[in-house]
């Protein structure tokens, strides 16, 4: 019975975890959870054998975390530099090979150095660099395309210019006038619960509502769980036996009663004297 108890909230519980990702690096496992965490949701990290990470919530919140990470372009995968690109073995170099492959490192460390700004969630550039001719008199620019995909409760607006001024002083030739910028600002999921607090107020998701109606059922079931237990040990140790012991002891007092009827009364014997 006293196992029955213990165990059976924890029988609630298990299996109540769902996988939100899996085979993820920690640096993006540490990366989702922070996230999650600012938002009101418990996540757990577990290691695999192969040296990569899972990451899981409570069944009750994985729609909210899904929407979350997918908001937040989460998790970030990992950029190419140029070191990694031209760590290659072989003496033979193939100019336009480098030059594309130089480009496009040169495109991949740019989009990481933008996204450790401060609310940005997604940094994409594109560079456009026209082969040089030397028979051309005039030569086309250089030119480059940067996507920003950010926390709309961040103002980076009065960012462009230094962001075109750090692209452009990246590649050779390429000037901040021929740097086009795209800010697309996202919404974020939750919305703080004390909109005209200025401290720092805590975030809660939409599903708020519907995990403690979730977690109030849950709790319910398991006090009816222990009642129905309780009741059945009380059932088999004392409720079961209670009707032949109340009948048994009724017919021993009806024979008391009959046997006291039978013998005379001191008032009786008192009168023959």
């Amino acid at each position: 019975m006293r196992r029955a108890l213990i165990l059976l909230p924890l029988l609630f519980l298990v299996g109540c975890k769902s996988s939100l990702f899996e085979g993820l690096e920690e640096d993006q496992a540490n990366q989702i959870i922070a996230v999650l965490s600012q938002h009101g949701i418990e996540g757990a990290k577990e290691r695999n054998t192969d040296k990569t990470w899972n990451v899981s919530v409570e069944s009750d919140d994985i729609v909210t975390a899904t929407e979350i990470t997918r908001e937040y372009a989460l998790p970030h995968g990992s950029h190419a530099n140029l070191g990694d690109l031209f760590s290659r073995q072989g003496l033979i170099s193939n100019p336009d090979e480098d030059r594309v492959r130089y480009v496009y490192g040169l495109t991949q460390e740019l989009s990481e150095t933008l996204e450790k700004i401060d609310g940005v969630l997604v940094a994409r550039v594109h560079i456009v660099q026209p082969e040089r001719d030397p028979l051309m008199r005039q030569v086309t620019p250089p030119s480059a395309s940067v996507m920003l995909r950010y926390r709309s409760d961040y103002n980076l607006e009065y960012m462009r210019d230094k962001i075109r001024g750090l692209v452009a002083g990246s590649v050779e030739g390429l000037t901040p006038d021929h740097v086009y910028l795209t800010f697309i600002p996202v919404t974020p999921v939750v919305e703080s619960r004390d909109a005209g607090s200025d401290s720092g107020s805590y975030v809660a998701a939409p599903g708020d509502a519907a995990r403690h109606d979730s977690t109030l059922t849950l709790i319910a079931l398991t006090v009816m769980a222990m009642l129905l237990i309780i009741s059945a040990w009380v059932w088999n140790k004392g409720i079961s036996s209670f009707t032949p012991t109340f009948y048994r002891r009724r017919k021993l007092k009806k024979a008391a009663e009959a046997r006291a009827d039978e013998q005379p009364g001191p008032s009786d014997g008192g009168g023959a004297s």
